[in-house]
């Protein structure tokens, strides 16, 4: 059970963080080899855009856990507590929805993809590899605002310390 609330709280940011060190560190060798010893590497541009590919889908169920998106909030900071409330229920809906939606014809592509057969120029992986971000990123975002909805993601009062 505690490994379970774990993945729960730290999954997307443990995946975000291996993503983000994988692509310095690679892309620092590549400077390395190339402005040192006049020599580059055939795939490391290929391999950093394949983990900020994934760094993205993986990214929007981050932000939906917490609670971090680009929004207009103008019109409804106008409006009354029970109205805000109102609002922010119907979005997450309409968000469910359109990631749900999204989510459907992304297996699709990776389908496709698979029975294609295609794999990438310089490291010969194929692409259904890549593709499968999309499903993982939609799920994970699914689940995240399924978990919203619920009221997973309250968060304590402030002054809030918990008692050990």
């Amino acid at each position: 059970m505690a490994v379970l609330k774990w993945l729960d709280e730290n999954f997307e940011e443990v995946i975000l963080m291996i993503f983000l060190v994988l692509m310095a560190c690679i892309m620092g060798i590549q400077v390395i080899m190339r402005y040192a010893f006049n020599a580059s590497l055939t795939w490391s541009e290929e391999i950093t855009r394949y983990f900020f590919i994934w760094s993205a889908f993986i990214s929007t169920s981050y932000c939906i856990k917490k609670g971090t998106s680009i929004k207009i909030d103008q019109f409804t900071n106008m409006l009354p507590d029970k109205a805000k409330k109102v609002i922010e229920f119907v979005v997450k809906i309409v968000v469910l929805l359109f990631f749900a939606y999204l989510l459907r014809y992304s297996i699709d592509v990776v389908r496709a993809a698979y029975q294609s057969g295609q794999k990438s120029p310089a490291l010969g992986i194929p692409m259904y590899l890549v593709q499968v971000s999309t499903v993982v990123g939609f799920s994970l975002s699914v689940v995240r605002i399924i978990q919203s909805l619920l009221g997973g993601f309250k968060r304590p009062p402030a002054g809030y310390e918990p008692i050990e």
